[in-house]
């Protein structure tokens, strides 16, 4: 039987029980004809598969409590007693401008649509046309999942608003599908620090836990410079999210803020004015404290989109598939949002896609496409470049800014096979 000890937990195979019970059959009578067609041959591979089938769900159990093996529904409870529930589909989210007359009024859930698509998009918080005629928000898309979304391809205006003349967006940083196993023993990881000391880690825990958040970085100038490389003040941090809602976000942070610490960008609430310029990706949230009623000031940057043009050259040897330019296209995309091995348990592969702000090497590249590769036979790859543009290829990589996320669309990633 399976055997718990403080090692963990051992079960038998098939095979062991079929060799012990038949062992101790022919100990009470030598002579006995066990073969595997004899009626108690037949009975001894009934009982020993029973007893397997028995040690195999004891073992299930017992691992069902470990988070690192846990699968399915048991991951599940175990996030539950964490605090940490299962996380749908996320919205894509892009930045916009619009234009219009001063001090025009955009509702929060004003409508945005896609030209391309027809994917309709809504603002995420109250946008008001300054006295330049034109102002900066943010849109999710209300479509679940991976929806992208190019620079100046959210040009339709789906909510009439008096003094609304214009809008077009920037880059959309993309939403996931509903959480794999993996990503939530992932985030599962990050959550249980959220009641820990350290303002960084449990700010970084609690964001996370947001509802529609996919992605987070909190960096912190700890050097003695008055900003730090990323331009991160001194003593300050510069939080960057992607996903989640502008007041879910705002409370999260308040809720782990230490008083006096700068945040990127930087906002006098005692004047009402930026002290650092919040660009594109800067968001202001008032937030009221539901316990005290105390009322703050958090910024945080929204994580934007950098397109990642690829050139793939293959040598092909031997037969592959017609469509195999659309899997490795595939298979690149798969790698950039965490499911390339998704369901599998490989080890020595970098599993978690790309962080906001996380380096892009080519070299990361030749994983996803060997890994369609190597199903059929011995093509390889020639050449392999990134870029921004795909006139601008190269072997350097790619470092995006502190509030960027890289993305890969199939229709930027080329693939040349050659006979």
């Amino acid at each position: 039987m399976a055997q718990i000890t403080d090692q963990g937990i051992t079960g038998r195979s098939l095979n062991e029980y079929l060799g012990d019970i038949k062992e101790k059959t022919l100990a009470i009578d030598p002579e006995w004809n066990i073969d595997s067609d004899s009626p108690d041959g037949q009975r001894i591979g009934i009982e020993a598969e029973m007893f397997a089938n028995l040690d195999e769900a004891v073992v299930g159990a017992y691992r069902s409590k470990d988070p690192d093996s846990a699968t399915g529904e048991a991951l599940r409870n175990i996030g539950k007693i964490s605090g940490i529930p299962i996380r749908d589909a996320t919205y894509s989210v892009a930045p916009i401008t619009v234009t219009g007359q001063t001090s025009a009024t955009i509702p929060q859930g004003s409508q945005v649509r896609s030209r391309v698509d027809n994917t309709v998009w809504l603002t995420t918080a109250v946008i008001v046309i300054g006295i330049g005629q034109t102002a900066n928000g943010f849109v999710t898309c209300t479509t679940p999942g991976r929806v992208l979304a190019s620079p100046g391809e959210l040009t339709i205006i789906g909510t009439p608003i008096s003094g609304w003349a214009s809008v077009t967006n920037g880059e959309a940083a993309a939403g996931v599908p509903a959480e794999s196993d993996e990503d939530f023993r992932i985030r599962r990881a990050d959550g249980v620090s959220r009641a820990g000391s350290n303002m960084r880690d449990n700010m970084h825990a609690n964001i996370a836990s947001v509802s529609g958040v996919t992605d987070v970085q909190v960096l912190e100038n700890s050097s003695v410079s008055p900003f730090d490389s990323d331009g991160v003040p001194y003593t300050g941090i510069a939080v960057i999210v992607n996903g989640g809602s502008d007041a879910d976000i705002g409370l999260a942070m308040y809720q782990k803020h230490n008083p006096g610490t700068p945040m990127l960008p930087r906002y006098n609430s005692k004047t009402d004015t930026w002290v650092d310029a919040p660009g594109a990706n800067g968001v202001k949230v008032d937030v009221v404290s539901p316990v005290t009623g105390n009322k703050s000031v958090m910024t945080f940057q929204r994580a934007t989109g950098l397109p990642i043009f690829v050139a793939i050259t293959v040598q092909k040897e031997g037969d592959l598939p017609s469509d195999i330019e659309d899997l490795l296209r595939a298979a690149v995309i798969a790698d950039s949002t965490r499911s390339l091995f998704s369901g599998e348990t490989s080890t020595g592969f970098n599993r978690g896609g790309y962080d906001i702000g996380e380096k892009v090497p080519p070299g990361r590249l030749y994983t996803p496409v060997n890994k369609v590769l190597g199903l059929y036979g011995d093509s390889y790859i020639t050449s392999l470049t990134i870029g921004l543009s795909a006139l601008a290829q190269g072997l350097t990589p790619i470092q995006p800014t502190i509030s960027q996320i890289a993305t890969f669309d199939a229709e930027n990633i080329s693939i040349t096979v050659l006979p």
